[in-house]
């Protein structure tokens, strides 16, 4: 009876994986591009996991999008948002809670500026105990180049000429 219940529960391990699919394995099956040649761009792609994504990119660097995706319980999630000089904004996301849907985020400072880094310490220098060690003196020889060489002709082939 337990070799059954094993037997089973194995049988059941393996076909639970059968039909999930890998979202890096998911095959690309609608793709778009475009180039409006004055600074604005986007793109556009489907896979068949049902993850889709757009998103437009305006000619003073101003970007908005949207992904969807299925979640483990099938149900499609879909965020619009902007991204530029403001920060990253979620326009709208029913999933997300209220209140972390980035319009509360801090507001863009433009006078803003890193802190300096901290200053690195040098390592320690490394001392060479092995003392008999020879420097390596050897030249590797050199020819003077030829201006009439052909580098499509092995000279050392007797049927290139």
């Amino acid at each position: 009876m337990m070799k059954l219940v094993v037997s089973s529960c194995l049988i059941g391990l393996a076909m639970s994986q059968y039909g999930q699919q890998k979202p890096a394995a998911a095959k690309i099956l609608k793709e778009q591009r475009f180039n409006a040649g004055d600074g604005r761009f986007g793109s556009a792609y489907a896979q068949e996991d049902g993850t889709v994504f757009r998103e437009e990119t305006a000619a003073g660097g101003e970007r908005i999008g949207q992904y969807s995706y299925v979640d483990q319980a099938g149900k499609t999630i879909t965020v619009k948002y902007s991204a530029g000089v403001d920060g990253f904004k979620i326009l709208e996301g029913a999933h997300v809670p209220i209140g972390a849907n980035g319009q509360n985020s801090a507001v863009h400072d433009p006078n803003y500026r890193e802190p300096a880094p901290a200053p690195v310490q040098q390592a320690a220098p490394a001392y060479n105990y092995n003392n008999n060690v020879q420097a390596n003196t050897y030249v590797q020889p050199t020819q003077a180049p030829n201006p009439n060489r052909n580098p499509f002709i092995n000279p050392d082939d007797p049927t290139h000429t």
